[in-house]
C-alpha cells in the first residue's frame, strides 16, 4: 500500500512541523475540548501531512514552500469576513479587499493574482478538494465557510505547475467532516458598522458515519456608503467509511442577494471623507446579487498495489451586477462548471508514484446591458443594443489536463519529487447578438496547449534541518472577462496570449521543541505578463494586454516560537522586489524597471498568543509596505500597520461547551487603505478601510 497517512493522522516524528510550534495549546473555536481551570494542554510533536501538492507528503519531506493554517488559527474569534483573516500570517501571500463584498478578496502569492480587479487570479482555490477556479482560471471565494474550517493549507511558487492553469500557487481549504464532532448548538456575533452574524451546528460521528451541517445568516451595513452586504449560507459534508473504500459527500448553498460596491476614491476625495462611495456607486446603485449550489462525490479504495481516488462536482451560479459606471454596465450569467478527476497512487520500490486526469468544463450565458447616469435602461449612442442590450454569448471552457508525479526516497537523508502535466484548454464564445444588429458574428475559439514541469530535491543534512531546491514552469491563460475585446462587442481580444513562468525556489527548514522556522528564497522570470489598462473612450471598462516580460525576486520566512506553557510568539516576514523588464503600455511609454503596482516590497505579520487555563488572547499586527497604483509609478499609498485584538473564554459543564469572545480590529484606528484599483483610468484607485472595529459573539455547543 502507498505511504500515504491517513486523513488527520498524527504520528510523533523528530522531522520539522513548519508554522506550527509543537507545544501550541489547540483551544479551537470550533472543537472545543474539556478544559480544566489549572491545566495547559501540550501536544506531542506530531507529523503535518499536506495534501495540496497532490502528492500527500510529510512536511518533513516537501522540497516546496507550503504553509498550514491550523483550525484555531482560521476561526478563533474570527468574523469570518474574508479569507485574508486566516492568511495574513502565510509569508509570500499578499490579500486585501476585506469590506468591498462585491469585488470579492483580492489573494495574490509572490505577486500573481494582484491584476484581478474583483475575485482571484493565478491562483488555484480548492474547497474540500472541489476547484472554486473555473477552467478559465477565475476564482470566486465568497462561498467558503469560512468559520467551520478545519485547516488551510497554502502551496506557494512553482509546485502549483501540477495544477495547471495556476501561476502563483495553491489554496486548499478543508471543512469539518464531523470528526471531533461538537453535537447540536449555534452563535451568534455583533460588531460595529451593522455586523451580525447567525449560526446554527449540527455533528454527529458515528464510528463508521459522520456528518457536520452548518448553516449562518450573515449582514452588515458596512463602513462606507453604499456597501451593505447579505449573505445566506448552507453547508453539508458527510464521510462514510464504507467496506470498500470511504465515501466523501458535499453539498453547499450560497444565497447573496445583496452585496454593493462602493467603488473606488481619488485621493483628495478619500481625504474629504472616507466613507464616502465613488460618485457613480451611488448614483447608479452599484450592487450584486449571486447564488450558487455547489454538489460533490469523493471516493478513495484499496486497488490492487495501490489507492484509487476519484472525485466528481457541480457547481450552479447565477449572478448579476451592475457596475459603477454608465454604459454596457449591468453584467449577468447563468454558469454551469462541472468536472471528473481520477488520481491512483502506488509504491514502485522506494518511489511513490501518482496519476491523474482533471477533466472540466464551464458554461456561461452571459449578457451586458445599458445603464445611463440617471440608472435608466438606455444604451449611449454608438452603442449597438437591443433596447438595453448590448451583448449575449455564451462562453465555454474545457479544460482537459493529465500528470504525473513521483516521489523517490534516495537512501535516508534525500528525497526528489519529480513531476509533469500537460493540459488542452479550449475557450469559445457563440455570439447570439452581433447578427441582430447588423454586426459581424464575434463567435470565436482559442485553443491552449501547455505543459508544465516542476522537480524538487530535500536533504535530511541533520535531524532537525532540511534543505530543499526546486524549479518549475508554469502558465496562466487570460479568463474570459479579460479576453473582453477594447474595441467594443462581443469576442476575442486576439491580441491577448497566456502568461509563462520559469520558477527556481531554495529554502531551508529548522525546527526543535520550541522552536520552528522555514526560509525560502525564489526568482521567477514571466514572459507576456496578463496587466490590467483601461480604454479612454470607454468610461470605467478595465481591459488587458500583455506586459512583455517581469521579474519576480522573494524571500520568506516563518518563525513559531513556543516561548513559555502559556505564550507562542509567530511572524511572517516577505521581502519582494517585482518589476516590470520589458514593457511599453497602451500610450506607448516604456515602463521597463517600474515596479509592479498594487504589491507591497515588505510585509512584516506579528502574533503573540497567550493561553491559561480556558482563558485565551491573541495579539497581532501587520506591516504593509508602500504600494504603487499604476504602472507609471507616479503616485503610491504609503506603508501601513493594522493591530488587532482577540480574546476569549470557554466554559465546560457536561455535555455543554460555551465559548465567548470579543475582537477588536483596526486598534490605533488608523486611516489604512483596504484595497487598491490598479490602474484606474480616472485614478480613483482607493478604497479605505474602517478605523477601530469592535465584535463580539458567542457560541453554544450541547451533546458532545
Amino acid at each position: 500500500m502507498p505511504r500515504r497517512p491517513a486523513d488527520g493522522q498524527t504520528r510523533s516524528l523528530r522531522g520539522p512541523v513548519a508554522l506550527l510550534p509543537l507545544s501550541l495549546p489547540v483551544l479551537g473555536l470550533a472543537a472545543p475540548t474539556a478544559i480544566a481551570e489549572d491545566d495547559v494542554p501540550v501536544l506531542d510533536p506530531v507529523e503535518i501531512t499536506v495534501t495540496a501538492p497532490r502528492l500527500a507528503t510529510p512536511l518533513a519531506d516537501l522540497p516546496a514552500a507550503v504553509s498550514r493554517v491550523d483550525e484555531r488559527q482560521a476561526t478563533e474569534g474570527r468574523q469570518g469576513l474574508q479569507l485574508d483573516e486566516s492568511l495574513n500570517r502565510v509569508p509570500g501571500l499578499f490579500a486585501q479587499n476585506r469590506y468591498n463584498f462585491a469585488q470579492d478578496a483580492r489573494i495574490s502569492i509572490r505577486g500573481f493574482g494582484s491584476r484581478a480587479p474583483f475575485g482571484v487570479r493565478g491562483l488555484r482555490i480548492l474547497q474540500d478538494g472541489i476547484p472554486e477556479t473555473t477552467p478559465d482560471g477565475q476564482s470566486q471565494v465568497d462561498a467558503i465557510d469560512l468559520l467551520n474550517l478545519r485547516d488551510i493549507e497554502v502551496l506557494r511558487g512553482p509546485s502549483a505547475a501540477l495544477y495547471g492553469n495556476a501561476s502563483g500557487g495553491v489554496i486548499s481549504a478543508r471543512t469539518r467532516d464531523g470528526r471531533d464532532a461538537r453535537g447540536f448548538g449555534g452563535g451568534v456575533m455583533l460588531g460595529s458598522y451593522g455586523y451580525r452574524r447567525a449560526e446554527a451546528i449540527a455533528e454527529q460521528d458515528h464510528g463508521t458515519h459522520r456528518y457536520s451541517l452548518t448553516a449562518h445568516d450573515f449582514a452588515i451595513d458596512g463602513y462606507r456608503d453604499q456597501s451593505t452586504a447579505e449573505k445566506r449560507y448552507l453547508r453539508l459534508h458527510t464521510a462514510s467509511e464504507l467496506e470498500a473504500g470511504t465515501l466523501n459527500f458535499h453539498l453547499r448553498y450560497l444565497d447573496a442577494p445583496r452585496t454593493d460596491d462602493p467603488g473606488g476614491l481619488t485621493r483628495e476625495e478619500m481625504r474629504q471623507n472616507r466613507r464616502a462611495a465613488a460618485p457613480l456607486a451611488t448614483a447608479l446603485d452599484s450592487t450584486q446579487e449571486a447564488e450558487q449550489l455547489t454538489t460533490g462525490l469523493q471516493w478513495e479504495q484499496s486497488l490492487g498495489p495501490g489507492e484509487l481516488r476519484l472525485g466528481g462536482f457541480w457547481t450552479q451560479r447565477d449572478y448579476a451586477q451592475q457596475l459603477p459606471f454608465p454604459g454596457d454596465s449591468r453584467v449577468a450569467y447563468e454558469r454551469d462548471f462541472y468536472g471528473l478527476n481520477a488520481q491512483y497512487e502506488q509504491d514502485i520500490g522506494p518511489t511513490r508514484v501518482l496519476t491523474g486526469i482533471d477533466l472540466e468544463e464551464q458554461r456561461d450565458d452571459r449578457t451586458r446591458r445599458c445603464t445611463d447616469i440617471q440608472g435608466q435602461a438606455n444604451c449611449p449612442g454608438g452603442t449597438p443594443s437591443i433596447d438595453d442590450l448590448a451583448l449575449d454569448q455564451r462562453e465555454r471552457a474545457r479544460s482537459r489536463g493529465v500528470f504525473v508525479q513521483t516521489d523517490t526516497a534516495l537512501g535516508s537523508d534525500w528525497n526528489v519529487v519529480l513531476g509533469a502535466r500537460h493540459d488542452r484548454i479550449r475557450m469559445s464564445i457563440d455570439d447570439h447578438f452581433s447578427d441582430r444588429v447588423g454586426e459581424p458574428d464575434r463567435s470565436d475559439a482559442r485553443t491552449f496547449r501547455e505543459t508544465s514541469a516542476m522537480a524538487g530535491l530535500i536533504w535530511h543534512f541533520q535531524p532537525d534541518y532540511r534543505a530543499y531546491v526546486n524549479v518549475a514552469t508554469n502558465f496562466e491563460t487570460p479568463t474570459f472577462t479579460e479576453f473582453a475585446n477594447p474595441e467594443g462587442g462581443g469576442g476575442f481580444n486576439d491580441g491577448l496570449d497566456p502568461q509563462r513562468a520559469r520558477s527556481i525556489e531554495v529554502g531551508i527548514r529548522r525546527e526543535t521543541g520550541r522552536l520552528a522556522w522555514d526560509a525560502s528564497v525564489y526568482a521567477t522570470r514571466v514572459r507576456d505578463e496578463i496587466a490590467p489598462f483601461e480604454e479612454p473612450n470607454v468610461d470605467g471598462r478595465t481591459f488587458y494586454t500583455n506586459a512583455g516580460r517581469t521579474a519576480r525576486n522573494g524571500f520568506e520566512l516563518a518563525v513559531d516560537w513556543s516561548a513559555t506553557e502559556q505564550w507562542t510568539l509567530s511572524n511572517a516576514l516577505s521581502l519582494n522586489d517585482f518589476r516590470y523588464r520589458d514593457f511599453v503600455d497602451q500610450q506607448g511609454e516604456r515602463r521597463d524597471g517600474n515596479r509592479l503596482p498594487g504589491l507591497p516590497r515588505e510585509q512584516l505579520f506579528v502574533e503573540a498568543d497567550w493561553r491559561q487555563g480556558p482563558y485565551f488572547f491573541t495579539i497581532d499586527a501587520l506591516y504593509t509596505g508602500g504600494r504603487y497604483v499604476n504602472d507609471a509609478n507616479d503616485e503610491r499609498v504609503g506603508g501601513q500597520t493594522t493591530l488587532n485584538l482577540r480574546a476569549g473564554r470557554h466554559w465546560q459543564d457536561g455535555n455543554a461547551h460555551v465559548e465567548a469572545f470579543v475582537a477588536a480590529n483596526n486598534l490605533l484606528d488608523a486611516d489604512n487603505v483596504d484595497n487598491i484599483r490598479i490602474n484606474d483610468g480616472n485614478r480613483r484607485y482607493y478604497e479605505p478601510a474602517p478605523g477601530l472595529t469592535l465584535m463580539a459573539g458567542m457560541r453554544m455547543t450541547f451533546g458532545r
